[in-house]
C-alpha cells in the first residue's frame, strides 16, 4: 500500500507541475482524481488506523474546512449584519451566504480537501524511511527537469511549454509555468534539499580529517566526493535557473533561505570550514555560469525595483492598499475563499481597465477571503510547523533525517518570505508541493 501511495503521490505532483503549474483546471483535475482516489483507497483498505498512530494535528485543517463550508451554507437574512453584509443588498432574499462568489469558494474547498489528503498521505509515507527518501529524490529530480527546461528556454529563445507557445515572459526562464514568479517559487522550495544534501555529503567526505592529514589525494579517492559533486551541481543548476527567471522576490527569498540553512547548519555537526567550502564552490559555480550566460538582463530587472508598472501609484502597493480596505469591510469571516477576483472591483482604485485576480500578497489575500482571525491562525500554524521542524532538526542525530529537516526549513522559509509580495500559495502545483514539504517537516518526529 505504501508503495502505491508513493508512486501515486509522485505522479500527481509531476502532473500538476508539468501542466502549467496546475493553473489549467482541466489538467489539475487529473492530479485531484489521483490524490482523492488514493485517499479513498487508503481509507477503504482498513489502514486508516495508521493515521491515528501518527498523531496528526488534524484539528487545524478540519476547522478550516468547516469554516469554508460555513461560507457557502445558506444563512437567514436576519444574520447578515453579523457577517458584514448590508441588508439592503439582500432585499427580496430569504437566505444569503458569507461567500460572495460561491462557485469559486466551492472550487477552492475541493482544493483544500486535495491538499489535506496530500498532507495525510505524505505523513504516512514519512513512516517508511526508504519511501520518504525516494519522495525527496523525486522532488529534486522534478526540480532539475524544470531548471533545465527553463535554461533551454532562456538560452535558445525556444519559448514554449511543450506544444504551447508562450505569450508572456518571453525573455525569461519559466519552465513549464506560465509566470516566472511561480517558476521561481517552485525552484526555491526544491533548492534547499539539494543544498543540504550537498552539505551532508561534504560533512561525510571531510569526517575524521584534519588539515594535516586531509590531502587532496585522500579526499579525491573517497566515494563520497562523487555524491558531493552531483548534489552541488544540482544546487547550482537550480539557483542559476531561478536567477534567470528574473523574479526579484524569488531571488531574495532564496538568498534568505540559504542564509538560514547555513546558519542552522553551523549549530549542528557541520564544521565551519565545510560550510565555507560548500558556500565558496556554490558561489563560484553560480557566478561562473551566470557570467558565461550573461547577467545584464537580471541586473536590469533589479534596476526597475519598485517600478514594475509605468503608471503613477499603480503597483503592488496600490493593490495592497485596496485589499486592506476589503479586509476592513469583512474582518471576521472574509468574503469567501477564492472570491478575491470577484470582490476586489468593489474597492478597486487602480488598474481600472484590468482584472486583478490576486492581491500579490498571500497574507493579505487570505485575510480578505477568510477573515483576520483565520488568516492569523492559518499562517500561525505554518510558522508553528516551521518552529517544530527547527527543534526536530536540532534533536535528530541521523544524517539524512537531519538534512531533510533542514531542507524543509529552507523551503518553508523561502515561501513565507516570497508570499509577502506574490501569490504562490494560490498556484495549485506550488501549494501542493508546499503541503508535501510541510508534511515532511512535520512527519520527521513520527519517523524518528
Amino acid at each position: 500500500m505504501v508503495r502505491l501511495l508513493e508512486v501515486g503521490l509522485t505522479v500527481a505532483v509531476c502532473v500538476a507541475v508539468l501542466a502549467f503549474g496546475g493553473t489549467a483546471p482541466s489538467f489539475f483535475a487529473v492530479t485531484q482524481v489521483i490524490i482523492l482516489g488514493l485517499g479513498v483507497l487508503f481509507v477503504v483498505s482498513g489502514q486508516f488506523s495508521r493515521v491515528i498512530s501518527i498523531h496528526i494535528p488534524i484539528a487545524s485543517p478540519l476547522l478550516l474546512l468547516a469554516l469554508v463550508l460555513l461560507q457557502v451554507c445558506p444563512l437567514p437574512v436576519s444574520l447578515a449584519p453579523l457577517f458584514g453584509r448590508a441588508p439592503d443588498d439582500l432585499l427580496g432574499e430569504s437566505h444569503f451566504t458569507v461567500s460572495m462568489a460561491q462557485y469559486q469558494t466551492v472550487s477552492h474547498l475541493l482544493l483544500l480537501v486535495t491538499y489535506l489528503t496530500v498532507f495525510i498521505l505524505t505523513l504516512v509515507l514519512c513512516r517508511d524511511r526508504n519511501a520518504n527518501m525516494r519522495l525527496v529524490f523525486a522532488l529534486v529530480s522534478l526540480g532539475a527537469f524544470e531548471a533545465l527546461y527553463g535554461l533551454i528556454q532562456y538560452l535558445t529563445g525556444w519559448q514554449q511549454i511543450f506544444t504551447y507557445v508562450k505569450k508572456y515572459y518571453l525573455e525569461d526562464a519559466t519552465g513549464t509555468y506560465i509566470n516566472r514568479n511561480h517558476f521561481s517559487g517552485f525552484l526555491e522550495m526544491i533548492l534547499p534539499f539539494a543544498v543540504v544534501l550537498a552539505l551532508r555529503w561534504a560533512a561525510l567526505l571531510f569526517k575524521n580529517t584534519s588539515s594535516g592529514t586531509a590531502t587532496l589525494r585522500k579526499i579525491a579517492s573517497r566515494t563520497e566526493l562523487l555524491s558531493l559533486v552531483l548534489w552541488l551541481f544540482l544546487a547550482i543548476l537550480l539557483f542559476v535557473a531561478l536567477v534567470l527567471s528574473r523574479s526579484r522576490m524569488g531571488i531574495i527569498s532564496t538568498l534568505v533561505s540559504l542564509v538560514a540553512i547555513l546558519a542552522l547548519a553551523g549549530t549542528a555537526s557541520v564544521r565551519a570550514r565545510t560550510r565555507l567550502a560548500i558556500a565558496a564552490f556554490f558561489s563560484l559555480g553560480v557566478v561562473g555560469l551566470i557570467v558565461w550566460i550573461g547577467i545584464d538582463p537580471v541586473m536590469r530587472r533589479f534596476a526597475t525595483l519598485g517600478q514594475e508598472y509605468n503608471f503613477s501609484d499603480q503597483n503592488r502597493i496600490s493593490i495592497w492598499r485596496d485589499t486592506l480596505g476589503l479586509i476592513r469591510r469583512h474582518p471576521l469571516l472574509g468574503t469567501g475563499l477564492g472570491s478575491f477576483s470577484v470582490v476586489y472591483p468593489s474597492v478597486q482604485t487602480v488598474f481600472l481597465t484590468h482584472l486583478v485576480e490576486h492581491a500579490h500578497c498571500d497574507y493579505l489575500e487570505v485575510a480578505s477571503e477568510l477573515g483576520l482571525p483565520v488568516a492569523i491562525w492559518v499562517f500561525g500554524s505554518i510558522f508553528w510547523v516551521l518552529v517544530q521542524t527547527v527543534r526536530r532538526y536540532r534533536k535528530t542525530e541521523e544524517s539524512f533525517d537531519k538534512a531533510i529537516s533542514l531542507g524543509c526549513i529552507g523551503s518553508i522559509a523561502a515561501i513565507l518570505v516570497h508570499s509577502l509580495a506574490d501569490f504562490n500559495l494560490y498556484i495549485p502545483a506550488n501549494a501542493l508541493v508546499f503541503t508535501v514539504i510541510l508534511a515532511l517537516g512535520r512527519g520527521r518526529d513520527d519517523h524518528c
